[in-house]
């Protein structure tokens, strides 16, 4: 229960919080001078009262103007038939009236009043019926979007609970299950590797390697010194040094026309006899060859790559040469001809000429191999003759198929051990080794003469499995399907097969998150990280085109599929989506039943479930949609509100459309009002439509449908009309409480005026604030509630003017010396003047609102 005294404080402070609204937006223009109110000097109050008392009188020409008996007279004369005169009369009067000091007044009065008991007391009467739908309703409404927010994520922590829970094996159980396959051969195979390191790797201390090899295999030490006394035993492999050589530039020029005609020569220092050579590129100084070479490695230690650049010179005789004298550029030129000449001239023949040489050390070269532009020389710190484009790998004559199988089983168990030992959470492990894994890992690959392309399918493959038990970061897998992609062209049907094998076990895991997606949080870095990461392996596979013998969606699998057997990831997607949205709604309603079957308590269920619905979806707009439509070009929040809103409509509309034949008019005669005809559950019931019908609204402009298509304002029609018939006659009653504990003293020192005043405009701002809210989207209904509302204000403003003068009639005929001196047009025309400024500007939005 809220504290009576404190609703009083937050109703104080929304009231001034609209007035300083009305400050901003009071009209400017006047030329009528008007009573300063604030004066406190008591002793020119017959002046200004005769002043207001002219002023006054103006807006009936029938009433005495100098009579206070007449005046007051007049009020009392005032009818129901006479409302639309004064509502005429009042709106002509406030066109000219200065407001803005009028406004500062009720801002500082507001200030020193946030606290008084009459507040309280006169909201108490009604059950505080005007906050309910105002300020308070209001109030609740934006604090709420914090509640739901909470609330709809343990509802969906809930709800996920119940929908295909995630089974995860631990990775001691799978590695347990992995290793059993012909452990001792693969466990050879990787020592036999280790103990003939290549590469720059050869620095790596050998002992650790084969201590972590061991770890990983959870072999005791009896098995593992067996297995390694039999590898030593083994004749080293033969390794191979695989050598591109790409292309040359800003070669030294060696012919007298300034160009070159360069090959190259390689070999092995360890067998200087086995060369092999290049094509010849004619006169050129920027060569590109493009050329491969397999070199055997004798010693992976001391061996090193010897490569020469060469300016090929053709055999010629010395008249052939001559008749190429119109070649020659530059006096270099002539000088390389003449030279030419003479050794030909003199021995017959001219050999090639040395452009430059460089030298790799096996050793110096990364195990995983290496692409790089070299210098070459003549001499050790010599001039530059040009520089080279090579790339080296290392291979072996290991068959191809059984090297990718090792390999497989190699990752998985170096994976599951570095899960198990690092204990990583699911969906956080991103594709990173430990340094000594890493090494049996190149190693491998250099000495199996594992392709790339192999090596990658191997890890997707393996990765997937592993994935399954133990789910990886998605990233792991759009990394690598980026690059699969791109090389996807140069498979062969071999590595189809098993590209298309991997995806089809890896999509299940990814539409699985897709659909549940609630259950993690929305705003969260890595969630949105994965959900990228996920939607970006659909874009990837959506790329190519599916083997036609490839049932990539299998209907066993995903028997929630809408149309099965397209193998269309699109519209897979669409399906995904669509069904957690069924599957979480179903459960929200199955979790969330009414208290009971009374109407009241069907509605806070119905409220309740609106208001998660709308929070899902609110925050798929705000964390989800603009990812999926980046990547996918996927309306994600209009496919949820397609499943929702025929939801709401079955929920929501038969309810409310019964409800609203249910409330019964409000029969209340003028001399009856304070005991009329009403339904008790009126009030509490159309409180709670008000409510639904904003969650509703809400729901709908977050779906941003064509309003013309939006019709749910139509079911609360005459709910709203039965709302404004009970505030009439709320108002009379609490206008009636207020001037009851009004005592005729001035609420604040720097105004002269009593409570009785404010207590009836804050009736009147409350009601601005339900129509703000309601927003009636029709305008033939808008115009019809607004001339309804504006002919209630003035029948209370009717009425507060002739219970007030009849309260101080009464008073003055008593004789009250203990209260302040004031008239009945002291009272009546500084209600007027001081109150009616700001119910004229809360009024009058009401057309322009609509």
């Amino acid at each position: 229960m809220e504290d009576p005294n404190e609703q009083g404080t937050n109703e104080n402070n929304t009231f001034e919080n609209a007035q300083e609204e009305d400050i901003s937006q009071s009209p400017s223009e006047t030329n009528v001078e008007e009573t300063d109110v604030n004066n406190d000097n008591v002793t020119n109050t017959d002046t200004q009262v005769e002043a207001n008392t002219g002023s006054l009188t103006d807006m009936n020409d029938s009433e005495t103007k100098s009579e206070q008996t007449g005046y007051t007279a007049t009020w009392k004369q005032g009818s129901l038939g006479q409302e639309k005169d004064l509502r005429a009369n009042i709106l002509e009067r406030m066109k000219s009236m200065e407001s803005k000091a009028q406004d500062e007044m009720w801002q500082t009065f507001f200030e020193s009043r946030k606290n008084a008991e009459t507040d309280n007391r006169v909201q108490e009467i009604d059950g505080n019926f005007f906050e309910r739908f105002g300020s308070r309703l209001k109030e609740n409404q934006e604090n709420q979007k914090v509640k739901d927010e909470k609330d709809g994520i343990l509802e969906d922590m809930m709800v996920q609970s119940n929908v295909e829970p995630l089974q995860a094996a631990s990775p001691k159980e799978m590695i347990t299950t992995v290793i059993g396959w012909n452990i001792d051969e693969l466990y050879s195979e990787i020592l036999y590797e280790v103990l003939h390191i290549v590469g720059t790797d050869v620095a790596a201390q050998q002992v650790q390697l084969l201590e972590y090899l061991q770890e990983v295999f959870k072999l005791d030490s009896e098995k593992h010194n067996a297995l390694l006394e039999q590898v030593k035993t083994k004749e080293a492999p033969n390794i191979l040094l695989n050598v591109e050589v790409i292309e040359g530039k800003e070669l030294s020029p060696k012919d007298a026309n300034g160009l070159s005609d360069p090959f190259c020569t390689l070999f092995m220092s360890s067998s200087t006899v086995h060369r092999y050579n290049t094509s010849v590129k004619s006169q050129t100084l920027s060569p590109r060859w493009e050329e491969y070479f397999s070199l055997p490695v004798q010693n992976v230690k001391e061996d090193t790559l010897h490569l020469e650049v060469w300016d090929f010179d053709p055999a010629e005789t010395v008249r052939e040469k001559v008749s190429r004298i119109s070649e020659v550029k530059g006096v270099k030129g002539l000088r390389k001809f003449v030279k030419e000449i003479a050794v030909t001239a003199s021995t017959g023949k001219h050999d090639n000429e040395l452009i430059g040489i460089v030298d790799f050390p096996i050793k110096d070269i990364p195990s995983n191999g290496q692409t790089i532009w070299c210098s070459i020389h003549k001499k050790p710190k010599a001039k530059r003759q040009g520089v080279l484009r090579i790339k080296m790998t290392f291979g072996s004559e290991k068959n191809c198929q059984v090297a990718t199988q090792e390999y497989k089983h190699l990752v998985r168990n170096l994976l599951l051990y570095h899960l198990e030992k690092e204990k990583i959470e699911p969906y956080y492990w991103k594709g990173e080794f430990d340094i000594l894994a890493q090494t049996l890992i190149r190693q491998h690959v250099a000495q199996s003469n594992l392709s790339p392309t192999d090596q990658s399918l191997a890890e997707f493959a393996e990765f997937v499995a592993v994935h399954l038990d133990h789910p990886l970061s998605f990233t792991v897998f759009s990394n690598l399907l980026d690059h699969l992609i791109d090389i996807y062209p140069s498979f062969n049907e071999y590595q189809v097969k098993s590209f298309w094998d991997s995806a089809k076990k890896l999509l299940p895991s990814c539409f699985s998150n897709l659909r549940k997606l609630r259950k993690s949080i929305p705003n969260d870095e890595h969630t949105l990280t994965q959900l990228s990461a996920l939607l970006s392996i659909l874009s990837s596979l959506s790329q190519k085109p599916i083997p036609a013998e490839v049932d990539l969606l299998p209907d066993n699998i995903y028997g929630w599929i809408v149309t099965p057997g397209q193998n269309d990831l699109h519209i897979t997607l669409k399906d995904a989506v669509s069904q957690g949205a069924i599957d979480w709604i179903d459960c929200i309603i199955d979790q969330n039943k009414p208290e009971s079957n009374e109407d009241e308590a069907v509605l806070v269920n119905r409220i309740k479930i609106v208001q998660l619905v709308r929070t899902d979806l609110q925050k798929a707009i705000d964390h989800h949609d603009e990812i999926f439509k980046q990547i996918m070009q996927f309306p994600y929040a209009a496919t949820l509100f397609q499943v929702y809103e025929p939801k709401m409509v079955e929920l929501c509309q038969p309810l409310v459309e019964r409800l609203c034949l249910q409330l019964k008019p409000i029969n209340m005669s003028e001399d009856s009002y304070l005991n009329p005809t009403e339904d008790p559950l009126s009030v509490s019931t159309g409180t709670s439509l008000f409510e639904l019908y904003l969650s509703l609204k809400k729901f709908y402009e977050l779906g941003k449908c064509d309003k013309e298509e939006v019709r749910i304002h139509v079911w609360f029609f005459q709910a709203v009309v039965n709302w404004l018939d009970i505030a009439q006659y709320k108002a009379l009653q609490r206008i009636d409480k207020a001037i009851e504990l009004d005592t005729l003293t001035p609420v604040d020192s720097s105004v002269k005026y009593s409570s009785s005043a404010v207590d009836t405009l804050a009736i009147f701002y409350q009601i601005k604030i339900f129509w703000e809210q309601l927003a009636w989207p029709d305008v033939e209904g808008c115009f019809t509630f607004v001339a309804k509302i504006i002919d209630d204000m003035c029948r209370s403003c009717n009425h507060y003017a002739d219970k007030m003068s009849k309260k101080v009639d009464y008073v003055q005929s008593t004789s009250m010396s203990n209260v302040f001196q004031v008239t009945p047009e002291v009272s009546i025309i500084v209600y007027w003047n001081d109150t009616l400024g700001s119910i004229n500007r809360h009024v009058k939005r009401f057309p322009s609102n609509s």
